[in-house]
């Protein structure tokens, strides 16, 4: 990587609807936040500590049942390494259209 390349960072978001789904469908339940508000909150106070380092960051809006599916055909258990994993495949799908 040359020194002039930014590293964008990326970041799952969940709508309301999603996260509950998410919170019934993953195998690490309890990695996650009790409330949408909660996660939402946290996710958002990362965003804010990324930017603040002079940092970028994408939000990567998933839909569960893409997300589950896409681990399906990686051989992946939606845990929270696989989400990381999605999202970053996400932002990648973007960059190159």
């Amino acid at each position: 990587m040359s020194g002039n390349e930014k590293v964008v960072y990326t970041m799952t978001w969940f709508q309301p609807e999603e996260w509950q789904k998410l919170k019934q469908a993953v195998d690490d339940p309890t990695t996650l936040d009790d409330s949408y508000e909660d996660w939402k909150s946290g996710a958002e106070q990362a965003i804010r500590d990324f930017r603040e380092n002079g940092q970028s960051v994408q939000k990567i809006s998933v839909k569960v049942d893409k997300l589950l599916e896409w681990c399906a055909e990686q051989g992946l258990r939606p845990d929270g390494q696989a989400r990381s994993q999605y999202a970053t495949y996400i932002a990648m799908q973007r960059a190159n259209k």
